[in-house]
């Protein structure tokens, strides 16, 4: 059996699928990591999902007050495996330096809609569990989702004046496995 290189091993993804709570929310994850360890070759390769909400011009995809939701479709031909998370943000498109970083005054609550289950138990600012491109937010556990699954992504704009354009990063590995 092939190791999984330097990022995910077979003992990572034993203590991943053994660390899952015993809840019928859990059994997905919980099947799909127990199939993977079955295969003889299970292949990461870095990839990124993206929740986002732009648009061009001078505008803003959240106005102040507003709320937006997107899905996150994880495609049929591997597992995903998030390792951490990033937010890209403006308003109205405008010029972003390093010392004038936009931090959204607002909000995200992210499900995964296979077993409703919600990963939070509040929306949650967005910097407090997404991070920048130098310093990404790296999840306590990773966190896998099935091939074929879908991550809904809800933004609350609880900014009474500005609106943003956000771009929600899930970095981490596809799982390619073969017999």
């Amino acid at each position: 059996m092939q190791d999984l290189g330097n990022q995910i091993t077979r003992d990572t993804l034993r203590a991943i699928r053994d660390t899952l709570p015993n809840t019928s929310d859990n059994q997905q994850v919980y099947d799909m990591i127990t199939t993977l360890l079955t295969k003889k070759v299970i292949q990461p390769v870095p990839y990124t999902y993206n929740a986002i909400f732009w648009l061009t011009g001078a505008n803003n995809a959240i106005a102040a007050g507003a709320n937006a939701t997107t899905n996150v479709q994880i495609q049929a031909d591997a597992d995903f495996l998030i390792l951490n998370q990033t937010f890209n943000a403006n308003t109205a498109n405008a010029a972003v330096a390093f010392g004038t970083a936009v931090y959204p005054n607002a909000t995200v609550l992210l499900t995964n809609t296979g077993s409703g289950f919600n990963l939070m138990d509040a929306p949650t600012p967005i910097p407090s569990i997404f991070g920048n491109g130098q310093f990404p937010y790296v999840l306590p556990n990773p966190m896998p989702l099935p091939a074929k699954s879908t991550l809904q992504v809800q933004v609350f704009n609880i900014d009474n004046a500005a609106g943003y354009n956000i771009r929600l990063s899930f970095n981490g590995v596809k799982l390619y496995s073969y017999n």
